[in-house]
């Protein structure tokens, strides 16, 4: 056997080994992005299991913001204030991590609809168009106001419903 032969059967071995490293990085790559997007998730669903726990904590002054909006004190204010702008910072990183492909467009969806929601709370929409947009993204006020001018629903009289109770079915 002569040098060439060894030398072409060691370029024939060395691009299979290239092509098997490839295969297995591909494959890493596929569950680490998995793994990514699970803690991401996982992190997401945490802090709003937080965010819940914290609106409950102020839930007389944000009822006060839903139905009686010209009864809040400085104080229901400063709370009420305090807990949107952690909310919509909170919704700012998702957003991000959305675009960043670590959240799905179903999981994304779910949370443009929890802001939907929130809008629909008129104090909320004053607070929006009245708080500095400084503090967020360009691209996620965009994104904000894109969903504001999509609200159809008032929060108060969706809440004056559940409290006078659930219609008989038919």
């Amino acid at each position: 056997m002569n040098w060439e032969a060894v030398g072409a059967i060691g370029e024939v071995l060395g691009a299979v080994g290239v092509i098997a490293t490839l295969a297995y990085l591909s494959v890493q790559v596929r569950q680490n992005t998995r793994a990514i997007r699970g803690s991401t998730l996982n992190a997401v669903t945490q802090y709003q299991q937080f965010e819940l726990r914290w609106s409950a904590d102020n839930s007389s002054e944000m009822r006060k913001a839903i139905h009686t909006p010209d009864e809040m004190s400085e104080d229901d204010i400063w709370k009420v204030s305090e807990m949107l702008t952690a909310f919509f910072v909170a919704r700012q990183n998702e957003y991000s991590q959305y675009n960043d492909g670590l959240l799905t467009d179903e999981d994304w969806r779910s949370r443009e609809g929890i802001i939907r929601v929130t809008l629909s709370i008129a104090w909320v929409r004053h607070w929006w168009r009245t708080f500095p947009k400084e503090t967020f993204n360009s691209g996620f006020v965009e994104r904000v106001e894109k969903i504001l001018g999509d609200v159809d629903s008032d929060f108060a009289e969706t809440m004056r419903e559940l409290e006078e109770g659930f219609p008989e079915p038919e």
